[in-house]
């Protein structure tokens, strides 16, 4: 089998896909107060072209999925692009980012149609807090839609935590809650994509582990699909906690993945605009030898890290719009 390997010796085999720009939320640090322009629905990727994609991808070594958006549930049929994506040869990981809203009411579809994992993305477990940065009055749908998840048995169920000066005292709350669910709750880094959201203190990746020698004793373990974090478990816990630290730590050499927009461009990092429109060559019928050879040369084009700062704030697009 072919191999994605980009010139700094990295294997790609993970691909994070968009398939809406969309999203029945409005996180103040993912979107502006008045949200985006949307694309319209020609100008996003059917399933039948992100299939082809992935297709293709998954012959160069390609072996896992992450479906993201906006919010991939509010688009029409999701569960029918998982049961398509599970027929793929050599695809043996599939997984979804979800803010978690509509899990309630699509989980048990999802995991049967063939969705290994899930991320769900939640900042606080307080509902004043979780109303003034989704701009929604959600939080309990959430909750309703972690614990349907867990009833599932999905392979794994992560909570996905920024770390935000506005919850930085919820620390500790999810830190035991890792104890008593099997959830894995990772703290990420606040990434300065755009200025939407301004902090007034930066909480970075170490207060997580200062607050968790407060909780207990814990040691650093495994947990599958966690290749940009550092996981630890307390003792006698249910779940594992791992922290996510771009802008502290930063893990760009061990990066293993691209991202694929709704709009079909193939972002080769979070941070930069190289990449390439692979929805043009798909419409115009381009031959797979033809486009895995495109890819392959686009690939030697990754940056060998990212260029964030919380100096200077690129602004360029809101995290919805490439699949955060």
């Amino acid at each position: 089998m072919e191999r994605l390997i980009d010139k700094f010796g990295r294997k790609i085999d993970c691909l994070r896909i968009s398939v809406t720009d969309r999203c029945n939320l409005k996180c103040l640090y993912c979107m502006p107060e008045n949200g985006i322009k949307l694309k319209d629905n020609k100008e996003i990727l059917s399933y039948d072209e992100i299939f082809s994609i992935i297709k293709i991808f998954s012959e160069l070594g390609v072996n896992k999925i992450k479906i993201t958006g906006g919010e991939p549930l509010v688009r029409n049929d999701i569960v029918k692009l998982i049961h398509m994506i599970a027929k793929i040869k050599n695809i043996n990981d599939i997984s979804m980012t979800t803010n978690g809203t509509l899990l309630n009411y699509y989980a048990v579809e999802l995991k049967n149609a063939g969705l290994k994992r899930l991320n769900i993305s939640l900042d606080t477990l307080n509902s004043e807090k979780y109303k003034f940065l989704t701009r929604t009055d959600n939080l309990n749908f959430v909750l309703n839609g972690i614990e349907t998840a867990l009833k599932m048995n999905f392979s794994l169920v992560k909570i996905n935590v920024v770390l935000l000066d506005i919850n930085k005292d919820e620390i500790n709350q999810f830190l035991k809650l890792s104890k008593e669910e099997p959830l894995h709750i990772r703290f990420l880094e606040y990434m300065p994509i755009n200025n939407f959201y301004k902090l007034n203190e930066i909480i970075k990746a170490d207060e997580v582990i200062n607050k968790a020698y407060e909780i207990g004793e814990f040691e650093t373990t495994k947990i599958y699909g966690n290749n940009n974090s550092i996981n630890f478990r307390f003792k006698g816990a249910k779940g594992t906690f791992g922290i996510i630290a771009p802008m502290s730590y930063k893990f760009c050499y061990k990066c293993n993945r691209l991202r694929l927009t709704a709009e079909g461009f193939l972002k080769l990092c979070l941070n930069s605009k190289i990449g390439i429109n692979l929805k043009k060559y798909i419409r115009e019928g381009i031959d797979e030898a033809n486009l895995k050879k495109i890819i392959n040369q686009i690939l030697m084009n990754k940056p060998f890290k990212h260029n964030l700062s919380y100096q200077s704030i690129t602004n360029e697009f809101s995290m919805c719009q490439i699949g955060g």
